[in-house]
């Protein structure tokens, strides 16, 4: 029995026991899911705990290749403490088996305690990794995309090479976003504090607009292409869910930590270039003319009134409303 071996043999028959039961298939087990090549892992980290770039090789494979067929990192690491867990149940039914005092019990917790360490590290930083490249890569796709479209030339070919699927229409998105407190305040850090806002505000965007919007952005703003994939509405009515609407526009409002203003045009994909150009050229007059920060939407070549001005009581962090602007909710200071 592992608790009446000897002190200098204990530690290396605890990870014999533990490396074959990590080893040992369970009922009703796929040789190919996770759950099994956690084990091997835990079991390889068990039996040489000294090698751990050895121990380590198969998770870290497994977890890249887990990363880009889209498994959550939370479902890698939950097996991987529901693989130890019963590796620790062993364990303590076999030290309740022993006879001598809790040192066995002591030695068990901590070579598992080796073990999930090794094995969890490595899946983390192996499955970041690899979603770091996968985001750059799509990164550099949809610029591309976005660049080929606004040019109005060879969509067709760069969506066979890179596997972006082009709606029939879009809505365009003309965004301009004031520097906020942090920026204003000049100095070495205003450069970081912009970069921050910027990743900020594409977090904001990623969740409402989803994966196949194409943002190309600055930290004072820029352009926005949303597929559309229902029947929308070209007027200033509602469009179809998953564009740019007053509440994903106050989601950037509170992520920038200030009130942006957004111009708004929907067409066919083909229509893009004229759109881009006439949102922008709106959004640059509504700017200098002092138009109140909100989502401005384009029919029939005109402006109408913003769909709903950015409520700036929620952003957090921003400087106190100048004495004279009005603050009364939802209606803008004089333009």
């Amino acid at each position: 029995m592992v608790g009446s071996k000897a002190a200098g043999s204990g530690n290396a028959d605890l990870e014999a026991e533990l490396v074959a039961h990590f080893r040992s298939p369970e009922p009703e087990m796929d040789a190919a899911d996770m759950v099994t090549t956690i084990r091997h892992c835990l079991a390889a980290a068990a039996h040489d705990l000294g090698a751990r770039p050895a121990a380590a090789a198969t998770i870290t494979t497994a977890a890249a290749r887990w990363a880009r067929e889209g498994v959550s990192l939370e479902s890698v690491l939950t097996t991987c403490h529901d693989c130890a867990r019963s590796g620790f149940e062993f364990l303590a039914a076999r030290m309740a088996e022993a006879t001598a005092g809790g040192q066995p019990m002591a030695d068990a917790a901590r070579l598992l305690v080796r073990v999930v360490e090794v094995v969890t590290t490595a899946a983390a930083t192996a499955y970041l990794d690899e979603h770091r490249i996968v985001a750059r890569e799509h990164q550099t796709s949809a610029q591309t995309m976005v660049a080929a479209l606004l040019a109005g030339h060879g969509v067709s070919a760069l969506a066979r090479r890179s596997g972006f699927r082009v709606a029939s229409a879009y809505q365009v998105v003309a965004l301009a976003i004031p520097p906020n407190a942090e920026e204003r305040a000049g100095g070495p850090g205003a450069v970081s504090a912009a970069r921050r806002k910027l990743r900020r505000v594409q977090a904001a965007l990623g969740a409402p607009l989803g994966s196949r919007s194409l943002p190309l952005l600055h930290a004072d703003g820029g352009t926005v292409l949303i597929p559309l994939e229902a029947a929308h509405d070209t007027g200033a009515g509602p469009v179809t869910a998953g564009v740019m609407s007053a509440e994903v526009l106050q989601l950037v409002a509170e992520a920038a930590e200030v009130a942006p203003t957004a111009t708004v045009a929907v067409g066919a994909t083909e229509q893009i270039p004229e759109l881009a150009g006439r949102t922008h050229e709106l959004l640059d007059r509504l700017c200098a003319g002092g138009r109140p920060p909100g989502l401005y939407r384009i029919a029939e070549g005109t402006a109408v009134e913003p769909d709903s001005v950015v409520d700036a009581r929620r952003l957090r962090r921003l400087p106190r409303v100048a004495s004279g602007a009005s603050n009364r909710p939802g209606k803008p200071g004089a333009a």
